[in-house]
């Protein structure tokens, strides 16, 4: 049936709908006799005849009665195959696969992604967490299409990276340290304690900064325990295996048996950057407008 045509399909359901060549020539806009060759022709293709033509108008074969609910079906997907590419031309629909850093889903994708959701419902987001050393290589080979990463990334020129969001480390300590209550402590006064750090495989970069803010600081860090993700960084900490330095977003988290002080101004780190990476061709419009609702103010929504 591979010859049959979606026109043909309509024409058919207006004839069964109306009952006679007649009305459904003009529910259809086509001449009458060209009508009844259309049909001639979709029951050749089909091997059987549809109708049994009347002097009061025509009544359904019983392959016709089998063959007007696939007809329907198939002119219903039809519409909705074209509704779907249409949404997915205009950024409205299609599916958007996006990595993120831990980091991101305490502040940055809370803030914006409702926005998007809400003004955009057709398009599917698949999310991915990781960590940047392994996002770049998935949106090099297109199993991603957009990643929050933390910048700067070495050796990713083929990238598009654009800073999004900045942060500051913090000190998390358990709830029972003795500066656990103060306001503000300096970096310098955690020298003699065991650290909890992010890997040195998975989470190179962060752990980087790290280490050269401890140096900075007049002292190498006593490591006892490595882990990839913040939570877990957080969550050991909370078990009493040291203290730790994370993004400041991971106070949002709220847990009860750590606290998170600001580092003194003087001796803080450099800012953490978090960044959107992408391709540099063959975005998607939704991917596009995904990654202009992440860039956008806190809350907003991007517009059509």
């Amino acid at each position: 049936m591979s010859d049959i045509e979606m026109r043909q399909l309509a024409q058919f359901v207006a004839i069964a709908e109306a009952g006679s060549f007649r009305a459904a020539a003009q529910r259809v806009f086509v001449a009458q006799p060209a009508l009844s060759v259309a049909i001639r022709k979709l029951e050749d293709a089909v091997g059987a005849p549809l109708f049994v033509r009347g002097r009061r108008g025509v009544t359904l074969t019983p392959a016709g009665q089998a063959f007007l609910p696939e007809a329907r079906r198939s002119l219903l997907h039809a519409e909705q195959a074209r509704q779907h590419a249409r949404h997915a031309a205009l950024g409205e629909g299609g599916t958007v696969r996006l990595g993120f850093v831990g980091s991101a889903a305490y502040r940055l994708l809370p803030q914006q992604l409702p926005g998007f959701l809400a003004r955009y419902p057709g398009v599917q987001l698949e999310l991915v967490e990781g960590t940047s050393l392994s996002i770049v290589p998935m949106l090099r080979d297109g199993r991603l299409d957009v990643g929050i990463v933390r910048s700067p990334l070495p050796d990713a020129d083929d990238l598009l990276v654009r800073d999004v969001q900045t942060d500051r480390l913090v000190a998390v300590l358990p709830r029972s340290h003795p500066l656990a209550g103060q306001r503000r402590i300096a970096l310098a006064a955690l020298k003699d304690e065991s650290f909890v750090m992010f890997s040195r495989s998975q989470v190179p970069g962060l752990r980087a900064l790290i280490l050269q803010a401890c140096r900075d600081a007049g002292f190498s860090p006593r490591i006892t325990q490595d882990a990839t993700q913040i939570q877990t960084v957080v969550g050991l900490v909370g078990s009493g295996l040291g203290v730790a330095l994370v993004p400041g977003v991971a106070a949002d988290s709220g847990t009860r048996r750590v606290r998170f002080v600001p580092l003194d101004e003087g001796g803080a780190p450099a800012p953490i950057t978090v960044a959107l990476a992408t391709r540099r061709e063959g975005l998607s419009p939704a991917a596009q407008r995904l990654c202009a609702a992440l860039a956008g103010p806190a809350g907003a929504s991007t517009g059509g």
